[in-house]
């Protein structure tokens, strides 16, 4: 029992990472959202739920990361904006009934689980690979990236370049994509995969710890990378 307790705290780590990244990205200012956000509520909410779900063996519940923001579009507003050419969210209508209702259809699919177990595993990893792609428009990361290429006459006034300069921009963009080649080589050994909570909680250090010293926090504002308050 007391060996169990290790991977249970790893996987606990996990959940609320996990979670809370949902959380962040979902009530990113980008989005607009007019409701407030609730995270201590929605932590001890998915704590019942799991609770509950463990005594019944039941799978448990986590914050979808790409579901959920792309449940967030799907009820968005947009319209392009003529200075950068690209669409910005005006506005997101909140409600639970479209959450209900796709989990109450995502329920009635049990029924359906002789049909499904036929889909080829390619197909459904396909879905997921789009669903990611999808997700990825507007992204500031791969932005910048492209940014990193494009002529500084071409960019909008707004672009982080203008304040941090072309070279500490890629330098900030550099560091996240070393730690985005980590933690996809990290995933690629088997027997050290449980220990992946452990690797975003490094992540979390670097952040709050390591860049503080190199960039300051209006560069950090100005990156859309703010520090929580």
């Amino acid at each position: 029992r007391l060996l169990c307790a290790f991977p249970a705290c790893l996987l606990t780590c996990l959940f609320f990472m996990d979670q809370n990244i949902s959380v962040r990205l979902v009530n990113s200012p980008e989005n607009k959202l007019k409701k407030g956000a609730a995270y201590n509520l929605d932590m001890l909410a998915m704590g019942i739920v799991t609770g509950v779900l463990s005594i019944f063996g039941l799978p448990w519940m986590c914050g979808a990361t790409v579901q959920s923001m792309n449940h967030v579009r799907a009820m968005a507003e947009t319209k392009r904006n003529e200075e950068t050419g690209q669409m910005e969210i005006t506005q997101v209508t909140e409600t639970r009934l479209t959450g209900f209702v796709i989990h109450a259809l995502l329920a009635s699919t049990v029924m359906l689980l002789p049909l499904i177990k036929k889909i080829p595993i390619p197909v459904v990893s396909g879905v997921f690979l789009f669903l990611g792609r999808k997700l990825m428009t507007g992204n500031t990361f791969f932005r910048r990236i492209s940014d990193a290429f494009a002529e500084k006459s071409r960019l909008e006034p707004k672009n982080p370049i203008y304040l941090l300069g072309r070279k500490k921009m890629n330098f900030y963009t550099a560091i996240q994509v070393l730690c985005l080649l980590g933690l996809f080589g990290f995933k690629q050994i088997p027997s050290i995969t449980i220990f992946f909570p452990a690797m975003i909680g490094i992540l979390m250090s670097i952040r709050a710890f390591v860049l503080p010293n190199f960039f300051s926090e209006e560069e950090f504002v100005k990156l859309q990378d703010p520090t929580p308050e």
